[in-house]
C-alpha cells in the first residue's frame, strides 16, 4: 500500500551544474550533496559497479533528488519530450516570458515555444518546454491571474 509520494529523482551528467541551476535561478535549497560508495548501488540501481553522487533538493513544495553515476554510467543523449519514459517537472511561474528569459541567461535551452493555451484543463494559460543545463526538461506554466496557485493542488476525482 502506498503510503505517500516521497521524491522525484533525475540522473545527470554533471551534478554540480544541476544543483547550482536549480538552486539559483529556480529557488530550491540543496540539503545534502553526498557520494555514495556502498556494495548496494549496484544491485537497488540495476547498474553493475554503480558509484554515486546524490543531492536531495527542497522547495515548492517538493523533494529533488539528482544522481550523477560516478562508475557505470551510461550513455549522456538528451532524449526527445516524446519518448516514452521521458518526464518532465512542471513549474508554475507568475511571468513566462520573463522567467524563460531569465532560465534562458542561467543556462537553460529552448525545447519549445511558449504558447496560449486554448483548450484541455488549462484554457487560457501559458505554456512552454525549457531544457534545464543538463538537458531535463522543465514546463513553465502561467495560469490566469485568477487561477494562480490553483493547479498543483487539484485532485483526480475518477
Amino acid at each position: 500500500m502506498i503510503t505517500g509520494f516521497n521524491h522525484t529523482s533525475f540522473t545527470v551528467a554533471d551534478l554540480d551544474t544541476a544543483v547550482r541551476f536549480w538552486t539559483e535561478a529556480l529557488g530550491f535549497e540543496a540539503a545534502s550533496v553526498s557520494e555514495r560508495h556502498g556494495n548496494w548501488q549496484g544491485p537497488v540501481t540495476g547498474v553493475p559497479g554503480a558509484r554515486l553522487r546524490v543531492a536531495h533538493l527542497y522547495g515548492h513544495g517538493h523533494h529533488m533528488e539528482f544522481i550523477q553515476y560516478l562508475e557505470g554510467a551510461g550513455a549522456t543523449v538528451a532524449l526527445a519530450p516524446n519518448m516514452p519514459c521521458v518526464a518532465h517537472v512542471c513549474l508554475e511561474v507568475e511571468d513566462i516570458h520573463a522567467t524563460a528569459g531569465r532560465l534562458f541567461d542561467l543556462g537553460a535551452t529552448p525545447q519549445g515555444e511558449m504558447v496560449l493555451v486554448d483548450e484541455g484543463s488549462e484554457p487560457g494559460s501559458w505554456a512552454g518546454y525549457i531544457r534545464d543545463p543538463n538537458g531535463i526538461v522543465i514546463e513553465l506554466l502561467e495560469l490566469p491571474k485568477s487561477r494562480q496557485g490553483q493547479a498543483g493542488s487539484r485532485r483526480d476525482e475518477g
